[in-house]
């Protein structure tokens, strides 16, 4: 898939429609920054603190500089759109840290590089800030340079085993078992490069990253830090890239969930989502885990809340999602450190807008941020995939519900038709059809004036709670219900609840949450995620 045909696939994504229900309508509200205003405001506020003269300074860890603070630097001065610190950046890095193959040397440190290693993770993000530089600056030179460092990181930091082509962190690593560290790997960084240099190696390096990650989910339910590929495909934990101590998931492996939230295939999403089961739930959430996920320090920092953001976001909670974002600002400023304050900013900037050519789950459109409706509703399905078959029926045992389905379509004024009577179930006709591939929706009524409605105890659903739908054409498709949440309407999390899924699921909504003093409406939606049986 192109990048611009990912970017429509985001657009189609966060399309919205507004669900006109009378007693869901939200109070009118100002329309908070758009997700990109606010990665750019938090982009130029990294780099306003810690760039000095092209030179990314770890202020907090002695002022030295390394190739992976360099190549943060070059993502955010992309999504800041700011060429000029982009240019002084990139300047400072080939002049100082650019090895003759065209690999950066690790760390500089007092005006000289102190390790002349390679780091796999810090050119992979450079060569794709390069590349889009070059697009969001109409400047071929700088797209060619993102093409020749990538090409450099494919023949000296990846190997072939059983189980694909994998990401090497440095080329120390080429003796088998090799050393690997899931974090490093990019899906969305490997589907630009493969784009800007048709090398399929890139697709190959995507195949075995997510094949390497997969198995190594097998082995632990979390990603540790550090990991083992043999060349026969054998995966194993491991306590550090030499072997040593014990594994625990950290700041490194943290951003695995990040990095693969944020790809455009479904199956690098899944494996964000995955590890949201295996993350604990409390609101406080420890620095550092074992490798059981418990806690091995009292620490916070924010690259722990955005990776459960992340994976929250892919699993389609995308309430939880929001809240560890605003965890993770809260603990940044708190505690401002280099790499807190830089994972602060590429995580809102991979996970709310597409400034980096990914699928970000929590991106919301402008009509996100000023409809006051009971949700964001949309079709994200090809004409050519809907179903000839209409659903007829919905049964939810567990909440008493039986009940015929009406169509919700668009009125005049673009909003989904509400149903006219209070206890009536509708479903979205110009969307998909329940039982087909992707998120179908049934909304219906919480209450009304002077009763409970037909939705009234949707919130008490819990996971594991059925939901047929029966169709036109004879069948039934069955949906077991995954989890429930509570979203602000003025702020739906569109992209996160309705963009295209691999399988069929549903979304049932209605309101919820608190009453408006001004309007006495609900300001909430209550959002039931339910997958194919």
């Amino acid at each position: 898939m192109t990048r611009a045909a990912r970017a429509l696939a985001v657009t189609s994504a966060a399309a919205v429609l507004a669900l006109a229900v009378t007693a869901c309508s939200g109070p009118e509200a100002d329309a908070p920054a758009s997700p990109t205003e606010d990665a750019a405001t938090t982009a130029d506020a990294f780099l306003e603190t810690y760039v000095d003269g092209g030179r990314v300074a770890r202020t907090d860890q002695g002022g030295d500089t390394v190739s992976e603070g360099q190549a943060y630097g070059l993502l955010l001065a992309v999504v800041a759109g700011d060429e000029p610190v982009f240019d002084e950046i990139w300047d400072w890095t080939t002049t100082n840290l650019q090895r003759e193959d065209g690999l950066l040397a690790w760390r500089w440190d007092d005006g000289a590089v102190v390790d002349d290693q390679p780091a796999s993770d810090a050119d992979l993000d450079a060569a794709r800030a390069l590349v889009l530089a070059g697009d969001a600056f109409d400047r071929d030179d700088l797209r060619a340079e993102g093409v020749d460092l990538g090409t450099a990181l494919l023949d000296e930091m990846t190997a072939s085993t059983a189980l694909g082509r994998i990401l090497l962190p440095g080329p120390w690593a080429t003796a088998s078992p090799h050393a690997y560290n899931p974090s490093y790997a990019s899906p969305a960084a490997f589907a630009v490069l493969s784009e800007a240099s048709g090398d399929p190696r890139w697709d190959e390096l995507a195949e075995g990253s997510r094949a390497a990650t997969e198995a190594l989910l097998d082995a632990n339910a979390l990603p540790t830090n550090w990991a083992t590929v043999a060349t026969d495909g054998t995966v194993a934990i491991a306590g550090a890239a030499n072997g040593e101590g014990e594994p625990e998931y950290g700041y490194d492996a943290a951003r695995a969930s990040i990095r693969y939230a944020e790809s455009c295939d479904p199956e690098d999403a899944a494996i964000a989502a995955r590890i949201a089961s295996a993350l604990p739930d409390d609101e406080v959430l420890p620095a550092e885990l074992d490798s059981g996920a418990g806690a091995v320090t009292s620490d916070q920092h924010p690259v722990a809340y955005a990776a459960r953001a992340a994976a929250y976001a892919a699993d389609g909670r995308g309430g939880d999602a929001e809240a560890d974002l605003g965890r993770m600002t809260a603990t940044a400023a708190e505690a401002p450190t280099y790499y807190g304050d830089a994972w602060t900013a590429l995580a809102e900037a991979m996970l709310t807008n597409d400034a980096l050519a990914g699928c970000p789950p929590l991106a919301a459109s402008e009509a996100d941020a000023a409809t006051s409706s009971a949700g964001a509703l949309q079709d994200p399905v090809a004409e050519e995939a809907v179903s000839a078959a209409v659903p007829e029926h919905v049964s939810i045992p567990a909440i008493g519900v039986e009940s015929d389905l009406i169509g919700l379509g668009r009125g005049a004024d673009g909003w989904i038709e509400a149903p006219a009577d209070y206890n009536d179930v509708g479903w979205y006709e110009d969307g998909v059809v329940p039982g087909d591939i992707g998120p179908a929706v049934i909304a219906a009524h919480v209450d009304s004036p002077w009763a409970a409605a037909v939705f009234h105890d949707l919130g008490k659903l819990q996971p594991g709670d059925t939901v047929s739908v029966s169709r036109s054409d004879g069948t039934t498709a069955e949906f077991v219900v995954t989890g429930i949440q509570n979203v602000k309407k003025h702020d739906f999390p569109t992209a996160s609840i309705y963009a295209p899924v691999p399988t069929p699921e549903l979304r049932l909504v209605t309101c919820g949450g608190p009453i408006s003093s001004e309007t006495g409406l609900y300001e909430d939606n209550v959002v039931v995620t339910a997958v194919a049986a």
